[in-house]
């Protein structure tokens, strides 16, 4: 049976420098959380947030001094609750691995719980993008996603005025199968030497991750296998969208704990977070579904 034992110096030591490199494989590995638009509960009571999402206003012409310009209220306010859950994994090291690896065992362990968290954060995030939350959509099951799907989904957000986000781009997330026919398309036609339309290293800044493949046509393109697939295995369903059309609540931070199990002759690692998301604007996301196969 495992017992919580005391940590000695040695061990907490260890546990600290699991915790830095499993913090830091996540936030490298994970990219939902700066790509949604992020609600902070941390050190707040309760596991809900209410997330108010406001109705769009029309000005209008006045005749000055003789017109009272004409009220709008919030009564067409709506909330959208997002709910915390937690989310977890564990990795037991046994005593003989522990004394016997000539590698840096704290940074393995690290790696490795620090990549389950950061892949279960993304997947569930990104199972947002489904039909039932996205009307809009780019694409068709069986087809290759190109550079011009792109477009046309940006030209649909723009025509529901969706916000891009500081640098003024709008956000896009793709299996790696179909981030590749685009990244294909652009080469082939030229554009990988220049231009407007080229794949460029701008907003690198934001994520210093491999998943980040590039920016075109004002939309800065991530790659992830988290995304699932559509109805048909051989498709998935990616997106591009607003950073406003997603919301994702931190309701506790990354954490590790180590239990004994004597008996067994092991030490189990668990880290576990609390998150959640949801959907906050449907018309700002526009999904793009299509082949994810290396074709």
């Amino acid at each position: 049976m495992a017992v919580a034992t005391v940590f000695e110096s040695t061990d907490s030591s260890l546990l600290t420098n699991v915790l830095n490199e499993a913090i830091f494989t996540a936030q490298e590995k994970s990219i939902a959380g700066g790509l949604f638009t992020v609600y902070d509960m941390t050190g707040t009571p309760g596991l809900t947030a209410q997330i108010p999402v406001y109705p769009s206003i029309s000005a209008t012409a006045v005749t000055d001094g003789s017109t009272d310009v004409s009220g709008s209220d919030t009564s067409a306010l709506t909330n959208v609750t997002i709910t915390a859950a937690n989310i977890a994994a564990r990795l037991d090291v046994t005593d003989l691995l522990s004394a016997s690896t000539a590698r840096n065992m704290a940074s393995d362990v690290g790696v490795i719980l620090g990549n389950a968290i950061a892949e279960k954060i993304d997947v569930d995030a990104f199972s947002l993008f489904t039909e039932a939350n996205i009307a809009n959509d780019v694409g068709d099951n069986g087809t290759l996603i190109t550079p011009d799907l792109i477009l046309k989904a940006v030209y649909t957000l723009r025509n529901q005025n969706a916000p891009t986000d500081a640098d003024g781009d709008y956000l896009a997330v793709l299996h790696p199968g179909q981030a590749f026919n685009v990244a294909k398309t652009l080469t082939q036609s030229g554009f990988a030497s220049g231009g407007a339309t080229a794949i460029s290293d701008v907003g690198n800044a934001l994520l210093s991750s491999s998943a980040y493949v590039g920016r075109i046509y004002n939309v800065k393109l991530f790659q992830s296998t988290s995304i699932a697939a559509d109805s048909v295995s051989t498709d998935a369903q990616g997106c591009v969208f607003s950073p406003l059309a997603f919301g994702h609540v931190l309701k506790r931070n990354i954490t590790i704990e180590t239990q004994r199990d004597a008996s067994k002759l092991l030490t189990e690692f668990v880290i576990s977070t609390a998150r959640g998301n949801a959907v906050l604007k449907s018309n700002y996301a526009v999904r793009v579904k299509g082949s994810k196969s290396l074709a």
